[in-house]
């Protein structure tokens, strides 16, 4: 049970920042705020947060993703897609869900954000299979 631990913290915390620095590159580049999206946590806490903070809770999760997928993989590999499909399909509804319940977010290309979005989620789950099909 720690090597699936161990496992899911690094591969968690890989990809959530390159996650995090892709969308950081996207919103520099064009001015969708992915990025502010991705971190945005307003609707929970009112306050200003520092960016390091909203990034560690950002990795909080995607570890805890990384953590059940590892799980998954190892006792139980015909689960895997699906159990995927499964976070991926609630990856793309809080793209929505989180621009309804935050306040300081607006998208306002939303075909442009969401295929963006969806791409790259896309890519953070290939990318967390990857890492386990070579051992991490």
């Amino acid at each position: 049970m720690n090597k699936i631990f161990i496992s899911g913290v690094i591969t968690g915390t890989i990809t959530g920042l390159l996650l995090v620095l892709m969308f950081a590159y996207i919103q520099m580049q064009s001015g969708i705020p992915l990025m502010d999206l991705l971190l945005n946590v307003d609707f929970i806490y009112s306050g200003p947060l520092n960016i390091v903070f909203e990034i560690v809770l950002h990795l909080i999760v995607s570890i805890i993703i990384a953590v059940l997928l590892k799980a998954v993989f190892v006792y139980r590999r015909s689960w895997y897609l699906a159990i995927t499909v499964i976070f991926f399909l609630i990856t793309v509804a809080l793209y929505f869900i989180l621009q309804a319940i935050g306040y300081s977010v607006t998208i306002y290309d939303n075909r442009i954000g969401f295929t963006l979005w969806t791409i790259f989620h896309i890519g953070y789950f290939q990318l967390i299979y990857y890492m386990y099909k070579i051992g991490y």
